[in-house]
């Protein structure tokens, strides 16, 4: 019998990274706790891979090759602190082109579970909009978002109050809850 991993999904710009727009790829910074809080996730036993939407690729203000030169600069840094990343799974694409890889749609988070082996039932999402805890609900995962990027606006937070499973400050306050959850139900 196959066994499938657990994963928590993250987002990366607004969760992982700030700000969440950028013109340049070098103005991104890390959110502070976040290396740790993904070497925990790690450390029980999850896989975290990255979903990310990056329309500002379509926009012309970066490639994709460059963004996938940042992220490996990114992960070879995360994987200094313990901290270890899969992906990026990536939409490049402009919002209103409607795509099939854009959250909330579930085609990214496939990919991902092709490759990695994810039981998405068994599985996370974390990110600071609307669309991010919606992703989860398709994919039949649990949906948590965090205070930090869009997700300080009320508005966001009134959108997903009653279908998040959690909405923390961020990312660490978020890997806290899961790994208590975790504890609950072994």
């Amino acid at each position: 019998m196959k066994i499938f991993n657990k994963a928590v999904f993250l987002d990366l710009n607004g969760t992982l990274v700030e700000p969440v727009q950028v013109n340049r790829l070098d103005e991104l910074n890390i959110i502070p706790g976040s290396l740790e809080s993904i070497a925990k996730l790690n450390n029980a036993g999850y896989l975290t891979p990255v979903i990310t939407v990056q329309s500002r690729i379509a926009k012309g203000y970066f490639t994709s090759e460059e963004f996938y030169h940042w992220f490996k600069l990114f992960t070879e840094r995360a994987e200094q602190q313990g901290a270890y990343l899969q992906g990026p799974y990536l939409c490049p694409h402009l919002v209103r082109e409607k795509c099939k890889c854009a959250k909330p749609h579930t085609f990214l988070f496939n990919q991902a579970v092709d490759k990695l082996d994810i039981d998405l039932y068994k599985s996370y999402m974390i990110g600071d909009t609307p669309v991010d805890v919606f992703s989860a609900v398709n994919f039949g995962g649990r949906g948590c978002m965090v205070k930090t990027g869009w997700g300080h606006f009320r508005g966001n937070i009134e959108q997903v109050k009653l279908i998040a499973d959690y909405i923390g400050d961020n990312l660490s306050d978020v890997v806290r809850w899961i790994l208590e959850k975790n504890k609950q139900e072994l």
